[in-house]
C-alpha cells in the first residue's frame, strides 16, 4: 500500500480512485440492492400468487362437494377449474383443476375428452404424485373402454410407491373382465396388502366387496372343490 507524505495526497488519491471507480462501484452496490429487493418481491409475488390459488382451489372443492352431494354448483366448478387453468398455469393447483374436469367429463362418459385433459396434465410435466394419479386415471379409463393393453401401459412403473395398491387393484379388474378370476383375486389380495402397508393406510370397502365376491364364488366353484378334495 502507498504511503502518503500529507494529507493532501492522500485526499487526492481518494479523489483519483472515486473518479475511477467510484461510478462502477455504485453501479454495483445499487444492481446487488436491485437483486436482493428483486429477489424478495419476487418471492411476495409467488406466495401471493399461491394463497390466490389456493383460495381459489378451496371454492372449486367446495363446490365439487355440493356437486357430489345433490347435483348442484356443477357449472361454478367448471368455471373455477378453468379459472386456475388460465391464470395460474403451469402451477400444481391447475393440474388439480384438470383433474376435476376429466372427472367431471368421464362421469359424463366423455372419455375422450378426460383422456385429452389427463393427458395435458402429463405434458406440463407436474411433479411425480400428480403424473403417478394421472397415470392411474388414464388406466381406469382404459379399463372402462376394454382398452386393457392401453390400461397395463398407463400402470407400468406404478408397482411401488404411494398408488401401488390401486394400481393392483385396476389390474384385478382388467384380470376380472379377461375372465381369469384367480389372477384378479391375486391382484385384489395384492393391493390389500400393499394399501396396509403403505404410509398411510387406508379402507377401501369396494375392494374388500371384490375380494369376498370372488372368494365365495370360487368356493363354490367345482374347481376349488376338486383343489380341496
Amino acid at each position: 500500500m502507498n504511503t502518503f507524505r500529507t494529507e493532501e495526497e492522500q485526499l487526492d488519491a481518494i479523489k483519483r480512485w472515486w473518479r475511477e471507480n467510484g461510478i462502477s462501484t455504485a453501479v454495483g452496490v445499487v444492481l446487488a440492492l436491485g437483486a436482493v429487493f428483486g429477489w424478495r418481491g419476487w418471492q411476495d409475488h409467488q406466495q401471493n400468487r399461491a394463497a390466490e390459488a389456493s383460495a381459489v382451489f378451496q371454492q372449486l372443492l367446495e363446490a365439487d362437494a355440493a356437486y357430489q352431494r345433490d347435483g348442484t354448483r356443477k357449472l361454478a366448478a367448471l368455471e373455477l377449474a378453468d379459472t386456475l387453468r388460465d391464470d395460474f398455469a403451469g402451477h400444481s393447483y391447475a393440474h388439480f383443476a384438470t383433474l376435476m374436469k376429466a372427472k367431471y367429463a368421464a362421469q359424463d362418459g366423455n372419455f375422450g375428452e378426460a383422456e385429452t385433459l389427463l393427458q395435458s396434465v402429463l405434458d406440463d410435466a407436474p411433479n411425480q404424485a400428480v403424473a403417478q394419479q394421472v397415470k392411474v386415471r388414464l388406466a381406469q379409463l382404459s379399463v372402462a373402454q376394454q382398452q386393457y393393453d392401453q390400461a397395463l401401459t398407463h400402470l407400468q412403473g406404478l408397482e411401488e410407491g404411494g398408488y401401488a395398491p390401486q394400481a393392483a387393484e385396476i389390474r384385478g379388474d382388467i384380470k376380472l373382465a379377461q375372465g381369469d378370476s384367480a389372477g384378479a383375486l391375486e391382484a385384489y389380495t395384492e393391493a390389500r396388502r400393499l394399501s396396509a402397508e403403505s404410509e398411510i393406510p387406508t379402507d377401501n370397502p369396494v375392494l374388500e366387496m371384490k375380494i369376498n365376491d370372488l372368494r365365495t364364488q370360487r368356493s363354490g366353484s367345482p374347481d376349488a372343490d376338486q383343489q380341496g378334495a
